[in-house]
């Protein structure tokens, strides 16, 4: 198994577990953010805080891979073959 199918059945069984996991859990909870009470289900707690991970950590993986391509380019205009 290669690696991309790898990654596929990862997030596959990801979006699976959160699926099952979410239709379980839909009672109502308040959220408390500084002065602010929210009223909403656990489940779209879950999604939410699930997506937002995803995306800090795609950024993240982004401004790391940007970071190197800097660091290549310097180092190979300081240094060429």
């Amino acid at each position: 198994m290669n690696s991309s199918n790898l990654k596929l059945v990862l997030i596959l069984a990801l979006i699976f577990i959160t699926t099952v996991f979410s239709g379980q859990n839909i009672q109502i909870i308040n959220i408390n953010v500084l002065v602010w009470t929210y009223y909403m289900s656990v489940s779209i707690v879950i999604i939410s805080m699930l997506i937002v991970g995803v995306l800090f950590g795609w950024f993240l993986k982004s401004y790391v891979n940007h970071q190197n391509k800097k660091v290549l380019v310097k180092d190979k205009i300081i240094n060429p073959d």
